[in-house]
């Protein structure tokens, strides 16, 4: 029932529309969250670039079912783009849990905005991983640094002892907070006021702007800002059909991203900022904590033993005759990208000098 509910939706949407073309764009956020304004310049210059002939339609949390459901739709082609954290496609694409490895990619803002849209570990190398499941990766894009939300502080792993929080569905996420001490639970993002309302699961993670918008300040009484990573979005094409899209088509698409990009960093640098403003005036007496460098360290120990747990997912996902290759390439994945962190990081802080 749920997937003829969906077809029809998506079949009046076509039938009303008078363009020439409508492009289907489902996020896994709400409006006005950073993939949001992400879609919305995408649909702006998709508009322009076709001189008003495309029509890009924007779907939001709920409308099509969950994260999952919705990457299912565009690998499928159903939907042509779809826009999830890195974290909810694991069981897709393996290979892109990397980008959810706490410690790797917790340089400046910019730098990693730069490792996001420019990395050749992800667009040579990682990139190829999505076709295998039609899926054409277009971009990366930071939404803020990931905060931890509890109702006590948490500044050691002993902290996280029976401590239940909320995390994504892939497999590195999940590891994570069982290196850190803690009891991961997978859930869709609609679930958790509720599940920290009736304490169903003590915390949460995810960046400040998301937490504001999603209310979840108002049952936590802590947020714990660890240093740890920012929280990582995708957006993809179904394959097929973008490969089967004239070179002027192409060059719209990658022209839209080119812009998305850039609208979604500027927005979420200020939209986290502005909404941490308006958690503290809403919860005055809700505490916030920062980890102090040793505190840090101590995770940061526990995060590197997550590299080898990284590379197992990765092996145990092929075949018995490709799995020595693919951990190599899991392996080296991760050295290029801490090299090309290390780098863009260099490289801001020259031009910052």
């Amino acid at each position: 029932m749920k997937k003829i509910l969906i077809s029809l939706m998506l079949g009046v949407t076509l039938s009303s529309a008078a363009y020439a073309e409508t492009w289907k764009f489902a996020s896994e956020e709400a409006k006005n969250d950073v993939q949001d304004i992400y879609a919305q310049k995408f649909a702006e210059v998709i508009k322009k670039e076709s001189d008003g002939d495309i029509k890009v339609r924007i779907y939001y949390y709920g409308q099509l079912g969950t994260e999952n459901d919705i990457v299912e739709l565009a690998a499928r082609g159903t939907i042509q783009f779809v826009s999830v954290g890195a974290g909810h496609l694991g069981s897709y694409v393996p290979e892109v849990q990397a980008v959810s490895l706490p410690y790797l990619l917790n340089a400046n803002e910019k730098a990693v905005h730069e490792v996001l849209t420019n990395s050749a570990s992800i667009y040579k190398d990682l990139s190829p991983k999505f076709e295998k499941v039609n899926l054409k990766l277009l971009s990366m894009m930071s939404e803020g640094d990931m905060v931890w939300g509890a109702n006590k502080p948490i500044r050691t792993p002993e902290d996280f002892e029976n401590h239940k929080i909320r995390t994504f569905t892939s497999a590195i996420p999940t590891e994570t907070y069982k290196a850190f001490g803690a009891i991961p639970t997978p859930l869709s993002w609609g679930e958790v006021y509720g599940a920290l309302q009736l304490k169903t699961i003590d915390g949460m993670v995810n960046p400040i702007y998301f937490i504001y918008n999603a209310k979840w300040h108002e049952v936590q009484d802590y947020l714990i800002f660890p240093g740890q990573q920012p929280y990582i979005s995708t957006v993809s094409a179904n394959s097929e059909w973008f490969n089967k899209l004239s070179a002027t088509k192409q060059e719209m698409v990658r022209t839209a991203i080119d812009a998305a990009d850039k609208a979604a960093f500027d927005y979420q640098v200020r939209i986290n900022d502005e909404n941490m403003d308006k958690i503290r005036a809403d919860r005055p007496d809700l505490k916030v904590i920062t980890l102090t460098e040793s505190e840090r360290a101590r995770f940061i120990e526990l995060s590197k033993s997550l590299h080898g747990t990284y590379a197992d997912v990765v092996e145990n996902a092929y075949p018995e005759n490709e799995k020595a290759a693919a951990r190599q390439n899991a392996i080296n994945i991760i050295a290029n990208l801490e090299r090309e962190v290390k780098a863009a990081a260099k490289k801001q802080e020259a031009m910052s000098n």
